[in-house]
């Protein structure tokens, strides 16, 4: 699987609006964007580069999609990404309103990176989606052990960096219910295995806070290939420090209860 992630045929990617989830490359010199979802926009028709234009100030991040050669009847691609968090961390790293980490802690410089590889096919009139890859996380210095923040969403994406690497895998499916509307649905999954072997060291352990699983429903209207909105929720699950816990987000802390989380996007 890496060497299909690092050396796969290139091939002439399948235009599709809005399917930034998919193995389709969006169209040449086409955008989109949204309140939540980042800048995508199509370099060629093989090659496609987003990027979280708000977050890059205070965590510079990009991401490219590239289109290779079909598997059988499955269009595929991969997706490399790179994130820099340590200014965002330094931010939090502080006492009252705001402040996720003790104000003690500086972080290092750390780099996260990301490999998918990513299979798209119409079943039965569902675009269906999977997806595999790895993560791996590099800090440039010590690392202090209380750095993370135990949170729903946010925990299993910074532990890579104090577990140096992890995999993901998921499914997402997208029903067309009529011609304005469709309904999006995901499941994914993150594991972090144990540096530390057995003592056979042949195998990895799991340890506290190995696991996370995200699932997302979404209800989608489109005015136009320019503008939508899609309303709905996410679900999260897993081992964390303290234990296991669930999640259903958006959750607003001072009502003390869950709201839809709404998101509109925009393209061109």
């Amino acid at each position: 699987m890496i060497l299909i992630l690092l050396v796969g045929s290139i091939a002439p990617g399948q235009a599709r609006a809005w399917d930034s989830h998919s193995a389709y490359i969006i169209k040449e010199q086409r955008w989109e964007m949204g309140v939540f979802q980042p800048f995508r926009y199509g370099l060629s028709e093989s090659l496609e580069y987003s990027v979280h234009p708000v977050l890059f100030f205070v965590m510079p991040n990009i991401s490219f999609k590239r289109s290779q050669a079909d598997l059988g009847t499955f269009k595929t691609a991969t997706r490399y990404s790179m994130i820099y968090p340590t200014p965002l961390l330094n931010m939090l790293s502080k006492d009252n309103i705001g402040g996720l980490i003790d104000p003690n802690i500086t972080m290092p410089p750390m780099l996260g990176l990301s490999g998918s590889y990513l299979m798209s096919k119409d079943i039965f009139g569902i675009n269906t989606t999977s997806k595999i890859g790895i993560d791996i996380g590099l800090a440039l210095g010590e690392l202090d052990t209380r750095s993370n923040i135990d949170l729903p969403l946010v925990y299993h994406r910074l532990e890579v960096f104090h577990n140096k690497w992890g995999v993901h895998a998921g499914v997402d499916l997208t029903k067309e219910i009529t011609r304005r509307v469709k309904l999006f649905m995901d499941i994914d999954m993150r594991l972090l295995p144990d540096p530390d072997k057995d003592r056979g060291g042949q195998e990895y352990s799991m340890h506290s806070g190995d696991y996370s699983i995200e699932h997302k429903m979404l209800l989608v209207w489109s005015r136009s290939p320019r503008f939508r909105v899609l309303a709905g929720y996410k679900l999260v699950t897993g081992d964390y420090p303290y234990g296991r816990d669930t999640r259903l987000l958006p959750y607003l802390p001072m009502m003390e209860k869950w709201v839809p989380l709404i998101e509109f996007q925009w393209a061109k």
